[in-house]
Parts: structure tokens; sequence; C-alpha cells
């Protein structure tokens, strides 16, 4: 269950990782401390990627509140300080992110968004190189962490055995959300590929060129089979990917 032709086509810097669920953390994997281990999941997956690292979050350590409600450990979240915290803010009490204008505007999403959850199956969400997956896994998602040349090649593969051209979307969203929750939605319909980590509280945490291609790890395969005879091997994305090699 790897991307030999998809790895080779278009020269990552890095492993695809595949996101899968354990009932148990695996040795050695890094993660945060249970009981009040606070962190971002984002540094983690860079690692997963870039070093051949294993990453887990479980139920008693996700390391911060939008861990755990867009991997699927808790769906307690604060509407009051939800509402403030992603837009202007409560002077004195809650520094506001300004991602969106108002309050309100965070409520009326909140409920347009209100069926957009989905409990985490197993105790662990387990992120790994694909080179990595053993006998018995069951990834769910894929991403893929790319720069901008290698995202255009993506998104055109993403559409080139469909009939139409949404097969891919770019959700407002943050980080963690765009690499678990929104791929595994799109298990249960399009099967979209999801552009992320356009989140820009996750931005520091990230090389200025890479952005995150998340899709459905059977979708993946798919685009995995489409490489032969697609426009990764004709004349123009071979001029782009001589660029990619130097």
């Amino acid at each position: 269950m790897s991307f030999p032709k998809l790895s080779e086509a278009l020269c990552l810097m890095g492993e695809p990782v595949a996101v899968l669920w354990t009932d148990e953390k695996p040795a050695g994997a890094l993660g945060f401390k249970k009981a009040g281990g606070h962190g971002c999941m984002i540094p983690l997956v860079r690692q997963v990627a870039f070093e051949g690292r294993v990453a887990a979050l479980g139920r008693d350590c996700y390391g911060c509140a939008g861990g755990g409600y867009y991997l699927g450990f808790t769906r307690e979240r604060d509407p009051h300080r939800f509402r403030y915290f992603l837009s202007t803010g409560l002077p004195g009490e809650i520094e506001g992110e300004g991602y969106k204008k108002s309050p309100e505007l965070v409520d009326e999403m909140m409920k347009i968004n209100a069926d957009q959850y989905l409990p985490a199956p197993k105790d662990y969400c387990v992120f790994k190189p694909v080179s990595l997956l053993a006998p018995g896994d069951e990834p769910e998602v894929a991403i893929f962490l790319v720069n901008p040349d290698q995202l255009s090649a993506l998104v055109v593969l993403a559409n080139y055995d469909l009939p139409g051209n949404d097969g891919v979307a770019a959700l407002f969203g943050s980080g963690c959300s765009s690499l678990v929750l929104y791929p595994r939605l799109e298990r249960l319909g399009k099967k979209r590929g999801i552009i992320g980590l356009t989140d820009v509280t996750v931005r520091g945490f990230l090389p200025p060129e890479i952005l995150s291609f998340a899709v459905p790890f059977e979708r993946a395969l798919e685009m995995e089979a489409s490489v032969p005879g697609s426009f990764l091997e004709r004349k123009v994305w071979q001029g782009i990917r001589s660029r990619l090699q130097t």
C-alpha cells in the first residue's frame, strides 16, 4: 500500500503519510503526555513525512481542544468561547483569532457544519509513513505534504478520471481538520482530495512552500494507478519535474 509511481512522478520530498486507528499506542510513537499535555499535531505530521517517524494521538493525549474534536476523540466544545475565539475575542478573557468577522458568523458556521463530526473508531489516531504500513493496517487517509508544483499535479490527477472538475476542495478550517476530519468525511461522499494547511495558525510550523493534499486512502490508490498514460508522463509536466529535481 505505497505510492511509488506518485512519489517518482512528483519528486516527493517526504513520504506520503497514512492515517489509521489502533487500540494501542505504537511503541516509540511521537505524541503528547496524558492528562494535560498540550501541543499541535502539525509538527508531528511533518516529522512523520520528512523524518520517517510514527506519531499517535489518543483519547487522553490529543494535544489541544481542536485536535480532540477534529480527530473525533471528544465532541465537547464550548460554543460561547469558540464563537469569540474564532472571531473578535473578548477583552480580558479571550484573545480572538480574527478568522471570522463576527461571533454571529461563527454561530452560523457551527449550525451549517453541525453534522461535520466523526467519532474516532479506536483509542489512537496513528500517523505512519506509508512504507511502514504492516499487514492488517487499515489506513483511512493518505496525506501528501507538497509544494505548489506538486500540489498542482495532484489537483489535476484527482480530476483526471472524473467527468467533472470538482475532485478537489479547499475548505476553511484548522490544520488538523484538513488532514483528518475532512478527508474522512469524503470517504462517505465524493471522495474528493482536500487541500489543507492553509490555517494561518499552523503556518509557522511549516516551511513556507509546504501545503497538504489529503485524500481517502482508497482514492489515493486509484490516483496511483492513474499515473501511467497521464499528463505526468508528458512534456509539460516533465518540464516542471526537471526543476523539482534540482
